[in-house]
């Protein structure tokens, strides 16, 4: 794909477990409401499979159908109804007037009184305690009222004047059953406060880490270079003025590079552009680079390379390729840069060619021995390609342009190359 913009590559943020869009304790509530109205449905579905007697009422028939009917209901819709019922919590109490004709027609004491209690264990996950002991009194007084004119067959007067406990005691273990959801919910977000910290404290001793090698590898053997070109000068002073020139300008080289190299682990500690996908991190340096110079810069890399490597690895190829074209920018006197590569479940290979001045490079791929005439860069570069475990190779001739190849195998699911 040919990339010659700045791309703006979508930076994910970090997901609340929530469900369908709701709020954390909403989401809950949602949990503990479906799982009490199955609860219901399936109470009631046994209910008239174990009681065929009640199959011949039709009064019977129809309450309970009419309390199914409307516990699917509230199943399908559960968020608008949940909603609805947390801003107005008397509306729970039409589910007990619900209830009512179903203990009418088969007796207050019967079978059916089961699938009541559930209005209560629902009350006590939805509401506070107030909100709680009203639906409770509702249900006591249609239970009374039921048996009191109920057509069906009632238990002997003691049973019936110690059922309606079991409301309250539905609904304690309503306020149980949220209780402990709050818990769960309090000890989950421990949870993620932990591992989050935990995080950032290997985020931060990863990133200690590589600054202290970046400097070791790059910034530190570069002042060694210029450490050691500096003592031998005085010598050369004496003995050969043209090699105390040379050897002077090369330690004005390596100063730049020093200096260059500083800057850049400066900027490192504030870029998050290693966090990108590889494509978009590649792109925008190459634009932004290109901008800069007024070099003309395109890039051709395929759709796989986006999501190739660790956050490690992508800071190495990034920095390989920013200091590739750096290297364009101070010596190449070129006036396009093509950066292509391709990629595939074996390894990654990018390139960066110009069309400038060229050079020589030095035998059997020996990328050292730039170091003796200041020139850095290479070095560095090819230092980072084999801390990925990957290869670094420089071609290129005079009047016939530089070509950087980087051939990068696939790693481990912790982006350390094998």
């Amino acid at each position: 794909m040919l990339t010659p913009a700045v791309p703006t590559p979508a930076v994910p943020t970090p997901a609340v477990p929530t469900i369908a869009g709701q709020r954390p304790d909403r989401a809950r509530l949602g949990v503990a409401f479906r799982v009490l109205l199955v609860l219901r449905g399936l109470v009631l579905a046994m209910t008239v499979l174990l009681v065929p007697d009640g199959w011949r009422d039709t009064a019977l028939m129809l309450a309970v159908a009419a309390v199914g009917a409307g516990t699917a209901a509230a199943c399908l819709a559960w968020r608008g109804v949940l909603s609805l019922l947390l801003r107005h919590p008397a509306l729970w109490c039409l589910d007990a007037l619900l209830m009512c004709p179903v203990l009418l027609a088969a007796g207050a004491g019967g079978p059916y009184f089961a699938v009541t209690v559930l209005t209560s264990a629902i009350a006590g996950v939805l509401y506070e305690w107030r909100a709680v002991l009203v639906v409770c009194a509702a249900q006591t007084a249609l239970f009374f009222a039921a048996a009191a004119g109920g057509t069906g067959p009632d238990a002997a007067p003691p049973v019936l004047i110690g059922l309606p406990a079991f409301y309250p005691l539905a609904a304690c273990a309503g306020v149980a059953l949220r209780r402990f959801l709050d818990d769960y919910a309090v000890l989950e977000e421990r949870h993620r406060d932990a591992a989050a910290a935990l995080s950032a404290e290997r985020s931060a001793a990863e990133e200690r880490a590589r600054l202290a090698r970046e400097m070791h590898d790059s910034l530190a053997k570069t002042l060694q270079g210029i450490s050691m070109s500096a003592e031998a000068l005085p010598v050369w002073v004496r003995r050969s003025p043209e090699q105390a020139e040379a050897d002077a300008r090369a330690i004005v080289a390596g100063l730049r590079v020093a200096a260059r190299q500083a800057r850049d682990l400066l900027a490192d500690l504030r870029d998050d552009l290693y966090r990108w996908p590889l494509d978009g991190a590649l792109a925008a340096v190459v634009a932004q680079w290109s901008a800069r110079t007024g070099i003309a810069a395109v890039m051709h890399l395929p759709d796989a390379v986006g999501g190739y490597g660790a956050t490690a690895v992508r800071h190495e190829i990034v920095s390989i390729v920013r200091e590739a074209l750096a290297n364009v920018e101070r010596h190449a006197d070129a006036r396009n840069v093509t950066v292509s590569g391709s990629a595939d479940a074996a390894c990654l290979a990018l390139a960066v060619r110009d069309d400038g001045r060229g050079f020589v490079p030095p035998p059997d791929g020996r990328l050292d021995l730039l170091a003796r005439d200041g020139h850095y860069g290479l070095v560095g570069m090819r230092e980072r390609a084999h801390r990925i475990g990957g290869r670094l190779t420089v071609d290129g001739a005079p009047g016939r342009g530089t070509t950087v190849h980087l051939l990068v195998p696939a790693g481990d699911d912790d982006g350390r190359a094998p």
